[in-house]
């Protein structure tokens, strides 16, 4: 994803509620849901993926190359699980710029709503992680 396109969904993402923006994100249409063996490592690889993009663009946050070495880590369980490339590879596609939003609404917007999304996430994802030898390791 270029800082073009991420640069416009930044200056987009202002004018839109917090509210539908995190409804959209906990109930997407996506083919991984919460039953789906691959949740939440496509959603925490999403998740990480975002916060790597919004990182690169926002003068709040410092980029790290470990923001995408844990997306990779996490895409890595979802690929594992799945067993279905493409599915993985889709989700990850559709959420990731949800996640630069969701980053914009609470770092950028203080959006209560989006810190609690970002809180929750970064816990499942946290514990998730534990359970895999590709993002065992993640600090």
């Amino acid at each position: 994803m270029t800082g073009i396109v991420l640069s416009s969904l930044l200056s987009a993402a202002r004018p839109v509620r917090a509210a539908p923006l995190a409804l959209a994100i906990l109930a997407s249409g996506s083919p991984v849901s919460a039953q789906d063996p691959v949740y939440p490592a496509a959603q925490c690889a999403a998740f990480w993926y975002g916060y790597a993009d919004y990182a690169d663009l926002s003068p709040y946050l410092d980029a790290s190359p470990t923001d995408l070495e844990a997306a990779e880590a996490f895409r890595e369980v979802a690929l594992r699980l799945a067993g279905d490339a493409s599915e993985v590879e889709q989700f990850i596609s559709e959420q990731r710029p949800q996640m630069v939003r969701l980053m914009e609404s609470y770092i950028f917007d203080g959006d209560v709503q989006s810190r609690d999304i970002f809180e929750r996430l970064t816990a499942t994802c946290e514990d998730f992680a534990a359970d895999h030898p590709e993002t065992r390791n993640l600090k």
